[in-house]
Parts: structure tokens; C-alpha cells; sequence
């Protein structure tokens, strides 16, 4: 499946309203943008045998995240987002604030960090805004989880020119389980309809909606585009339909299991 740019308003910050222990990750509300940089210092390494060209090696590292966004309020103005307002209450205190930074496959890069900047514009010809600046504290960590991965082989030759039946089964596919007919040709490998049973598979929107089609030789392989808990459910058929030649193959490998990101 080709890669495809990922859409950035898919990407949210959050912030912990709740506890260390029960954290509840709460959505600053109105984002616009967000920008995550990790940056290394430069130790100069140069040296009498470093030549004409300087020398460096990674030093000490850090995380930041800016941010802008627009002032929510209610109906009186009285009000703010339960986000914003966590960010306010961390600020006056000189505290710590926890925050995530959530990409679109459902990654998450998360840590504790200063509050540098929390600063509104408020313009007369548009609407309110303000900015935020993030400084890390200390290692940041990624929770991630894992995305499942499920196989399937083909094994034989088309010996009867026709269509062969890959059914793909998932929890909350549309049409689950759904039948994809592969056009396959008298003589076809097991590596040929293989990657015809690829391209068939990459090119239905309810398989592509959920996973990622790949595989290599004779294999056909789903990977979930988020990581989720395990679907026991995923499984990826095999069969003749009006072709002859392949082994059926009515249950696949479950190659990596799912397992949801931390929450």
C-alpha cells in the first residue's frame, strides 16, 4: 500500500486533568497547530585529525512543544475549556503540567513539562487566540501499543482460469466478512496470486479504511492502521471460486497480536 501524507488536524495535545495515578487526558480545546521538536546539543569534537571539516557528536537532549489555539468560552465568556483551564492553574502554581501528543494512527508521546509561554492575542478584526510553549522535564516516553498484523499463504497454481475468493473477517469492517474476488490466469504461482490478491485487497475501501495491505512472495498480509486490542475475530480466507489449483485455505495466521495503547 503506498504511503499517503497523514492529515495534521488528525494530531491532538492533551493534558491531564486528572491524577498521576488515574490520569484523565482531557482535549485543550480549539487547536489549530502543534509542533513537537527534539533536539539535540552539539558537542564540538574537532580535533587535529578532523581535517578541514568541524566535528560534532549529540550532547544533552531535550522535548518541546509549541502550540496555538482558539479561546473557547461559553454563552457569558465566563467559562473556558477544561484543558485551557488546567493549563492556567499549572502555570500560576509553577507547577509541572503532564501532556500528550497524540498522532492520527493513535501513538502517543507523553511527559511531563514547564509551561513557558501561555500568551493571548486577542485581535479586533478576528477571533481570540493564544499560544502555548511546552519545556520537557526530564525523558519523555512513547506509548504506542501494537498494531495487529494477521497472514495469510497461498500455496498451489491455477490449474482453471477464474476468480479466486479472498474473504477478509474484522470487528468493525463495513460488510465484514467481505468476499474480494481476485481475477487469476491459467498457470498463475502462488507468488502471482499473491500479489494480485494484494493489489484486489489495497484497492477496496472498507479493507483500507482499517488496515494496510502487504505481504511479499506468497504471502498477504493486513496490519491494523491504529493499534487496538487484539480482534480474535481478523482472519484473511482462502478459496476457489471459480478458478482450480489453489489449497484452500479457510483460516489464516495470526502473526502479531494487537494490543490497545496504554490509556
Amino acid at each position: 500500500m503506498p504511503l499517503i501524507p497523514s492529515d495534521g488536524v488528525d494530531f491532538l495535545l492533551k493534558v491531564n486533568t486528572g491524577t498521576a495515578e488515574t490520569p484523565v487526558w482531557t482535549v485543550i480545546g480549539g487547536q489549530r497547530g502543534a509542533t513537537l521538536s527534539l533536539t539535540a546539543e552539539q558537542i564540538d569534537a574537532s580535533n587535529k585529525q578532523s581535517g578541514a571539516w568541524k566535528t560534532s557528536v549529540p550532547g544533552m537532549m531535550s522535548w518541546s512543544i509549541d502550540a496555538d489555539a482558539v479561546l473557547l468560552t461559553d454563552a457569558s465568556g465566563l467559562s473556558i475549556d477544561a484543558g485551557r483551564a488546567k493549563l492556567l492553574s499549572v502555570f500560576a502554581n509553577r507547577e509541572l503540567v503532564h501532556v500528550r501528543y497524540v498522532r492520527k494512527d493513535g501513538s502517543k508521546f507523553q511527559g511531563y513539562a514547564a509551561i513557558t509561554d501561555l500568551s493571548e492575542e486577542s485581535p479586533h478584526d478576528g477571533v481570540a487566540t493564544y499560544k502555548i510553549t511546552l519545556a520537557g522535564a526530564g525523558a519523555p516516553e512513547e506509548v504506542n501499543g501494537t498494531k495487529q498484523v494477521e497472514t495469510a499463504e497461498v500455496v498451489g497454481t491455477i490449474t482453471t482460469a477464474g476468480n479466486a475468493i479472498f474473504t477478509v473477517t474484522a470487528a468493525g469492517m463495513t460488510g465484514s466478512p467481505k468476499a474480494i474476488s481476485v481475477a487469476v490466469a491459467l498457470g498463475d504461482s502462488a507468488a502471482v496470486v499473491a500479489q494480485k490478491a494484494r493489489e484486489a485487497l489495497a484497492a477496496d475501501s472498507a479493507v483500507t479504511a482499517k488496515f494496510s495491505v502487504g505481504g511479499y512472495g506468497t504471502k498477504v498480509e493486513l496490519t491494523a492502521l491504529t493499534a487496538a486490542a487484539n480482534d480474535s475475530t481478523l482472519n484473511i480466507a482462502i478459496a476457489n471460486g471459480t478458478c482450480a489449483g489453489l489449497t484452500a485455505a479457510p483460516v489464516s495466521t495470526h502473526t502479531t497480536p494487537g494490543v490497545a495503547p496504554a490509556a
